[in-house]
């Protein structure tokens, strides 16, 4: 038995789960149910990031006190991690009491290192992301410039100007009417400029040892991501780690200093070394420490860079394993947005299909890694060829005959033929889960289903001419098939695969999967 800690990232309780969300909890919960299948103990964090300016703007927004806020929106999380079968091992909120103290223990033991320091600031910051930007980061757009109408008034009163042409007429007002401004490109905001005395993580001084860790392992999945990391690892810079307590007054205080609080990301960074045991019981964090790290595209700054030199600096081993899943796209293929009105909410996709049909689809129509459209017809095709005509046609069929030919298909002897082909797709599809190359290793549990319908076609033990040693063979063969089928799926469809079990310990027909229309 091997110990597995497994950790998704905290998502912010400013707004309700999105389906972004729900793709990293599915990958993640798929993941720790196949390790817990084969006997591993398995530590599977989750929770939710209550701390930060844009929480605090949104509960003023709302009129609600803060907590009161949070306490909503993290239950909502709660609701969600329910209703989509997320079997975690511990749900972190970073208002809780016991938060301050392993924020602040993570803060002395990297100011005992001697990578904290004060001084003066000044930065672009994007209340969104909460995070500072440079202008590198930042996109240009034209946004309207609404004193522009009273400077094209005066310019038609100007001598000569009733000699412009349409087309000249029209560039000049575009050019008064535009104002070009720099904003974050994931949110479409200007930055505000944030200038304060604040405290400093020495980040810099852990760029050779990170470049040299990434550079020297195969830690971050997909491996197509890391130039993308090391380029930011190169231009590295320090951070700022705290803020002003009059701009966040009920954030994480820092030690020793009443004046100042602890910034977002490094407050809630300090998270997943806590669901590991720090600082109460270091025996735990010695058996489960370091772990695997799932997060969006959004993430690989934050978790790979900044969250490993806070571990480097206070003493312990980096992270494993990083696994960056992909983006999900609009039906449209665009980034989704309320403006483009193309969300799709994961609640409503539940009350439209069910649970599990969301989750098969997130795993086998989303590849692992990369980004991809979300498509209802494309969900509606996977469940109906891959569930409901491959695997629930086959635990039908099969059930269906050995009943008809008042056979019990469980005490026959499995064949040397199919032990043999059923063992290589097992060992297959249980590397790629544990590769976590789950979307390859769902299309290879749908090719064993094919392949043994196939089978049962081309013997057709349903003849009346059929022998009935060859019958019962084929059936319990088929048998064998579908107990490897619903072992494989389980953590995909936890709740299906434990009834198709019953059926077929029972040799009970009913349809597990109807089809959708």
């Amino acid at each position: 038995m091997n110990n597995f800690y497994f950790t998704t990232t905290l998502p912010y309780v400013n707004a309700k789960p999105h389906i972004g969300h729900a793709l990293e909890f599915v990958q993640a919960d798929v993941i720790c149910r196949r390790r817990k299948s084969q006997g591993d103990e398995v530590l599977f964090n989750v929770g939710t990031d209550e701390h930060g300016l844009k929480m605090f703007q949104k509960a003023e927004e709302l009129g609600l006190p803060i907590q009161e806020f949070v306490n909503k929106n993290a239950q909502t999380f709660i609701d969600f991690f329910e209703a989509f079968a997320i079997n975690y091992t511990n749900f972190y909120r970073t208002s809780a009491p016991t938060h301050t103290a392993v924020a602040q223990g993570m803060r002395n033991r990297c100011s005992e290192a001697g990578d904290i320091y004060k001084k003066s600031y000044s930065g672009l910051y994007c209340v969104g992301c909460e995070s500072f930007k440079t202008s590198k980061d930042l996109i240009s757009i034209d946004t309207p410039n609404w004193t522009g109408w009273e400077k094209i008034e005066i310019a038609k009163n100007m001598p000569h100007m009733e000699i412009l042409s349409d087309t000249e007429w029209l560039t000049m007002t575009q050019w008064f009417w535009s104002k070009r401004i720099q904003v974050c490109p994931d949110h479409l905001t200007e930055p505000v400029v944030f200038e304060q005395e604040n405290y400093f993580f020495r980040l810099s001084k852990y760029k050779e040892q990170l470049t040299n860790y990434y550079t020297s392992t195969e830690a971050l999945l997909p491996s197509n991501k890391l130039n993308e990391l090391l380029n930011f690892l190169e231009q590295m810079e320090d951070i700022s780690i705290s803020r002003t307590k009059e701009s966040l007054p009920r954030w994480v205080p820092v030690p020793d200093d009443d004046t100042q609080v602890m910034y977002v990301w490094f407050d809630a960074l300090s998270n997943y070394i806590w669901a590991a045991g720090f600082p109460d019981d270091m025996d735990k964090v010695e058996k489960f420490w370091p772990g695997v790290q799932i997060f969006g595209p959004d993430n690989l700054r934050f978790q790979c860079a900044i969250r490993q030199g806070m571990l480097a600096s206070a003493w312990f081993p980096l992270t494993k394993t990083f696994l960056m899943h992909g983006m999900i796209l609009g039906p449209d293929g665009n980034k989704m947005s309320k403006t483009l009105g193309n969300v799709i909410s994961p609640m409503d996709q539940l009350e439209k299909y069910g649970a599990e049909a969301v989750r098969f689809y997130l795993i086998a129509g989303i590849p692992t890694f990369g980004d991809a459209a979300y498509k209802e017809d494309d969900l509606i095709n996977l469940r109906n060829s891959h569930l409901a005509n491959a695997f629930g046609n086959l635990l039908s069929r099969v059930i269906t005959l050995a009943n008809k030919k008042e056979l019990s298909i469980q005490s026959g002897l499995v064949s040397d033929k199919a032990t043999k082909k059923i063992y290589a797709t097992k060992k297959h599809v249980t590397h790629l889960y544990n590769t976590y190359e789950l979307y390859d290793a769902v299309w290879n549990i749908h090719d064993l289903a094919l392949r043994a319908n196939k089978y049962l076609d081309e013997h057709k033990p349903r003849d009346k001419e059929a022998d009935p040693l060859d019958v019962l063979q084929t059936l319990t063969d088929l048998w064998a098939v579908l107990r490897t089928l619903i072992e494989l799926y389980t953590p995909v469809i936890p709740k299906h695969c434990a009834t198709a079990k019953t059926m077929l310990e029972t040799q009970e027909k009913w349809i597990l999967f109807q089809k959708i229309d």
